[in-house]
């Protein structure tokens, strides 16, 4: 994983990304980083196709105002007509975004979409909470893990608190 970049139009915040075609979901990250107080800086799209624009001016050096270099993308697994999968293989072509962290986010955690994911470049794939506690705590995971990360080689860590269903391995 690259070292974070935070976006000088959101200084002392970290950028998040988070792309989910259930406004249900987009809400709940809404809400929980408003109660946690953590220093995400929260950008929503609900599909693929709005979330281009947030890497293509990158792609040519460019930092828009209204799109800011994600330090974080946190990816839903199903997009209707695409995947979270199809969308990091992508991602991971597209010129000085392949340092990104990317979590893959998914109520449906089974092993084949899990190894789909880690081929395709995330770095972290996580069930869904199924309560307030659970995505709290997962926020504040996310966070403290992007704000202490010192080089390339650090890998995201959770706190201990959120344990995923499914035992998955971080992509090395």
């Amino acid at each position: 994983m690259g070292k974070i970049v935070r976006s000088s139009s959101n200084e002392g915040t970290l950028v998040l990304l988070h792309i989910d075609d259930s406004a249900d979901d987009r809400f709940l990250v809404k809400y929980v980083i408003r109660e946690t107080g953590t220093a995400f800086t929260l950008h929503q799209v609900e599909s693929i196709a709005a979330a281009v624009p947030y890497f293509e001016f990158h792609r040519h050096d460019g930092e828009p105002k209204h799109f800011p270099r994600p330090a974080l993308v946190l990816l839903d697994y199903d997009l209707g007509s695409q995947t979270g999968a199809d969308f990091l293989v992508w991602l991971r072509n597209v010129k000085k975004m392949t340092s990104i962290p990317v979590v893959m986010l998914s109520g449906s955690v089974g092993e084949p979409f899990v190894e789909e994911c880690y081929a395709n470049g995330a770095n972290c794939f996580l069930s869904k909470p199924n309560h307030l506690a659970g995505m709290k705590t997962l926020i504040c995971s996310l966070y403290l893990s992007l704000s202490v990360l010192e080089g390339p080689s650090e890998p995201l860590h959770l706190l201990p608190e959120y344990q995923p269903r499914a035992a998955v391995r971080p992509r090395a």
